[in-house]
């Protein structure tokens, strides 16, 4: 069954959960090993386009399906209640690139506005890095806050805010 379908079931919390955390747990050991459909829609939406493609996808399958507008804010909700329990593995995709990396996604997985995201992109421009400090402090280690800040330092070449560096040498 595709999740869709699980999702109108009274039980859609369960299946929700199964498919969001399978999918995660495919995507980091084996990402095109065999799985229900229901686990197979997640994979692939979170793979081509992260969290928000989930969104997305659920949005217009629901839409199309004809849920109640309640029953669609409580699934947005606990999708929005598991990207949260799971923001260190889906963090850690992100900055393996296994699933694609845009702010909106970043935001959301790390539970930071977007006016408090624009404070903290200032400051590390200005040489001060409060987003290391927080993730140090939240238990990330310092691979994962480096590789992460690899995936900010490429956005923000792409989007012109910063010029490409090149490899410092080490002083003689």
């Amino acid at each position: 069954m595709s999740l869709i379908e699980y999702l109108e079931d009274t039980n859609w919390r369960a299946a929700l959960r199964r498919s969001f955390e399978g999918a995660i747990n495919l995507l980091q050991t084996d990402r095109h090993g065999r799985c229900s459909s229901a686990v197979d829609d997640v994979r692939s939406w979170l793979a081509n386009g992260g969290v928000s493609r989930v969104k997305l996808q659920l949005d217009r399958e629901m839409k199309r399906c004809r849920f109640s507008e309640n029953h669609q804010i409580e699934i947005l909700d606990f999708l929005e209640q598991l990207v949260q329990e799971n923001q260190r593995p889906l963090m850690q995709l992100m900055a393996d690139r296994i699933i694609p990396w845009n702010q909106a996604d970043f935001l959301v997985t790390m539970g930071v506005s977007e006016s408090d995201f624009d404070t903290m992109l200032q400051q590390i421009l200005t040489g001060v890095n409060p987003l290391e400090t927080w993730m140090l402090t939240n238990g990330y280690s310092q691979e994962v806050v480096d590789k992460i800040y690899e995936v900010i330092d490429s956005w923000l070449v792409r989007k012109g805010l910063r010029s490409p560096t090149t490899q410092k040498k080490e002083p003689s």
